[in-house]
């Protein structure tokens, strides 16, 4: 990469990519049905069932449901295949713009991060607090500890301790793996 090149790394989340690529290797596409953007597709391997996906698309709308994603629904344009397949390279996601497009009622695309929590103190310079920080795993814990050390705080302070969920960043690699995968066939590629 060259010093002009921008860095991308932050959209690729290579652990998640990597484990999609590594479950996946032999993963076919079956088209169960298409009428327009009225579509269902189901990606998995043969005689198993084992990280199996299915994306489902309607207008405006597409679900992911089986052993990856589970209970993420987005909604944007008429094809939500080609909202998320809009030419960049395999693996390059936008989990934050994607993020904003999941309906109400989607499972939580966000966690509590320990090491957010931790940036978030020292950004404070909270020296002597860092101490133990490492121990919190969840919000609760984040409230009472900052409680203990009497390190202020606010109501909009836990979702700057939050991070893109695991299951989530591995949802969106493949729904675009996916899409690449469809719009490829479509091509006869």
């Amino acid at each position: 990469m060259s010093d002009t090149t921008p860095a991308l790394e932050p959209y690729h989340y290579p652990k998640q990519y990597g484990a999609l690529l590594e479950n996946t290797r032999a993963h076919e596409m079956q088209i169960l049905h298409e009428d327009g953007v009225y579509r269902h597709l189901r990606f998995k391997a043969p005689d198993t069932m084992m990280w199996h996906f299915d994306l489902i698309t309607w207008p405006g709308s597409l679900a992911i449901r089986g052993d990856i994603g589970s209970g993420f629904i987005f909604t944007r344009t008429v094809d939500m295949l080609r909202f998320f397949d809009q030419g960049q390279g395999p693996g390059w996601i936008n989990a934050s713009y994607w993020a904003e497009k999941l309906e109400r009622g989607s499972r939580s695309a966000r966690e509590f991060s320990p090491s957010r929590f931790a940036d978030w103190l020292r950004e404070r310079d909270a020296g002597e607090a860092l101490e133990g920080a490492g121990e919190v795993e969840n919000v609760n814990e984040a409230i009472e500890y900052l409680d203990r050390h009497q390190i202020e705080w606010d109501f909009e302070s836990p979702e700057s301790w939050e991070d893109y969920e695991y299951h989530f960043l591995l949802a969106l690699h493949a729904i675009l793996w996916g899409a690449k995968t469809y719009h490829a066939a479509k091509r006869g590629d």
